[in-house]
């Protein structure tokens, strides 16, 4: 994955098989217009109601953790990508900082891997001196085209 640049997010989008967005600014007012494209963008794949909220929530957590742990100093980027492939669907939030656990004397903290971890079939998260990745996954459905269809039934 290509770091984050500075300068502006680096947005790629390839149809309804994917939604990518790189570099953008790491601040809690970026998160939902971020959340409302994922939504878009999965109900755009025909996925339902149920997988798109799922999909949104999920990646905006993910993406909060980011903003609120990765950057002492309140300047970073993070990156989206949503893809889907033959097996399902991959949403992946990468920071470019350095892991900072929360307040432990706030009890509302801690909740928001748990509940990515509910919404995804599989959620993992890896950490390390370039950054925090979460890799979370839905089995979705492959939609076929009509040629494939036609194909199939010859």
């Amino acid at each position: 994955m290509a770091p984050a640049q500075p300068g502006g997010p680096e947005v790629s989008s390839g149809g309804v098989d994917e939604l990518r967005r790189h570099g953008v600014p790491a601040s809690a007012g970026n998160l939902p217009p971020l959340r409302d494209e994922v939504d878009e963008w999965a109900r755009a794949a025909g996925l339902g109601d149920e997988i798109a909220e799922s999909l949104a929530l999920a990646a905006y957590e993910a993406m909060a953790n980011a903003v609120e742990h990765a950057y002492a100093d309140d300047d970073g980027f993070l990156d989206l990508d949503v893809v889907r492939g033959a097996a399902g669907i991959e949403v992946t939030v990468t920071d470019h900082g350095s892991w900072r656990p929360p307040h432990e004397s706030d009890p509302k903290r801690k909740r928001g891997l748990p509940l990515i971890e509910r919404l995804a079939d599989e959620a993992v998260v890896t950490s390390g001196e370039h950054g925090t990745r979460v890799r979370m996954r839905w089995t979705a459905p492959v939609r076929h085209s009509d040629d494939d269809m036609a194909a199939a039934d010859a």
